[in-house]
């Protein structure tokens, strides 16, 4: 996990990373409950990555980033194939950056007294 994540890191403007995120969810379609999690929890790594206020440390940030630049990227044709499986490596991808960020995401959480989740 950790050398996709180094390979898909690059410095991107946090508007331009919105852009194109917004753009790939137009292209996904939530069919399976993995990938409405991997929607749910890209949308909550960038709400992070956009808050000005919140002091994200430098590690967690380019994981962050890199985890949304390799769910946008169109690698291949298996989702729009196979849609059933085709996000199922950025779901992975996406669990491993929550999961090794949690400490990360629970100051953000704590420090956040209004969090309204974007569904869909």
């Amino acid at each position: 996990m950790e050398e996709k994540l180094s390979k898909y890191y690059r410095d991107i403007d946090i508007k331009e990373l919105r852009k194109l995120f917004e753009d790939k969810l137009f292209r996904v379609s939530p069919t399976m409950e993995y990938v409405r999690n991997l929607i749910l929890d890209a949308k909550m790594l960038l709400r992070i990555l956009y808050d000005k206020e919140f002091d994200l440390k430098d590690e967690a940030r380019k994981d962050f980033v890199s985890a949304l630049l390799y769910f946008i990227e169109d690698r291949d044709s298996i989702p729009d194939k196979l849609p059933l499986i085709g996000y199922w490596d950025d779901y992975k991808l996406l669990r491993y950056v929550k999961n090794k960020h949690k400490e990360e995401i629970d100051r953000y959480f704590s420090q956040v007294k209004h969090f309204i989740a974007n569904y869909f």
